[in-house]
């Protein structure tokens, strides 16, 4: 079996001299392990799928490995996959979640590895404590998440055979958002200039508040996220609800008159005007998708559509 050291972490960069002034920029802790990490029958598949893709598959990882971004950690948790399951786990996202994708698409937009966890959380203060006073978290799982190498999968669990049809859905439509948003932050997917003019002017304005759990698509998002909203995050979800819907139910979910309802104050006619930031910023990643990657969302999302 070929094993290959990999690197988890790399160096302090040091900045070139700018106007007199040294820039110091941090980038990951240093750490290194063996890859393959065992001699399973999945192992043999997780190797053919590196030399493939030029992606690592690792199911034993560390805090650091998953958290670690730049300068600080990213506000969720991620616990290793449960072994009994690994199998099963990697067959489940290679399967339904990665060959949706071209070949030609893989090999450019997926980060250098993909973490395989049983579950990935972040934790939310609920402003109450337990008899001995500490605090009390309430946990708030997530199915994937990126990070600044890695896509992290977090149903590789004894659950997962018997998900639902429709839980096995969002399985899929969350590894979309993962890759999406990776490739968005990393430069490698250019977020349309439409979509985030409409990302910003609704976001920010008083029309389309943000702030509370129920305003955020009246600020033109598919969904409310604590904490605030980048357009790297918000394009993401986009692709997780194309990829998992086909086009009438995204449709029929999304670009009502009730769900869309973004408005912006207009100074001519005195008073707000709809905009419809939703249905602005779908046809932008419709469109952004077909044109430039040659890639149908609508497709993909009717065959997930269909599965049983």
């Amino acid at each position: 079996m070929k094993k290959f050291i990999y690197l988890i972490s790399c160096l302090l960069l040091v900045g070139v001299c700018s106007c007199g002034e040294d820039a110091l920029t941090p980038s990951e802790p240093m750490g290194f392990g063996e890859f393959p990490q065992g001699n399973a029958s999945y192992d043999r598949e997780i190797v053919e799928f590196y030399d493939k893709y030029g992606v690592q598959v690792l199911y034993r990882f560390g805090e650091v490995d998953f958290r670690w971004n730049i300068t600080e950690y990213i506000p969720y948790y991620a616990v290793e996959a449960e072994t009994s399951s690994i199998g099963e786990g990697w067959n489940f996202l290679k399967e339904n979640c990665l060959s949706i994708w071209s070949d030609d698409f893989l090999r450019k937009y997926m980060p250098y590895r993909i973490l395989l966890a049983s579950e990935i959380y972040s934790l939310k203060d609920t402003y109450e404590y337990d008899d001995e006073g500490n605090k009390i978290y309430q946990k708030i799982p997530k199915k994937a998440m990126y990070g600044l190498n890695h896509l992290t999968f977090g149903a590789v669990n004894s659950r997962l055979s018997s998900l639902s049809v429709e839980e096995k859905k969002e399985l899929i439509g969350e590894v979309a958002f993962a890759i999406a948003g990776y490739a968005a932050s990393k430069g490698k997917i250019e977020v349309p200039e439409k979509f985030q003019t409409y990302h910003d002017d609704y976001i920010n304005n008083a029309g389309g508040d943000y702030e509370g759990e129920w305003g955020y698509n009246g600020g033109g998002c598919l969904e409310y996220r604590d904490g605030g909203m980048d357009y790297y995050y918000d394009f993401g979800l986009f692709v997780k609800y194309l990829v998992m819907m086909n086009k009438e139910e995204f449709e029929n979910r999304f670009l009502t008159e009730e769900f869309d309802c973004g408005t912006q104050y207009d100074s001519v006619l005195g008073n707000s005007v709809k905009g419809y930031p939703i249905r602005n910023k779908y046809e932008a990643v419709i469109e952004y998708f077909q044109n430039t990657l040659g890639i149908d969302l609508h497709e993909i999302g009717a065959r997930t559509s269909q599965l049983h």
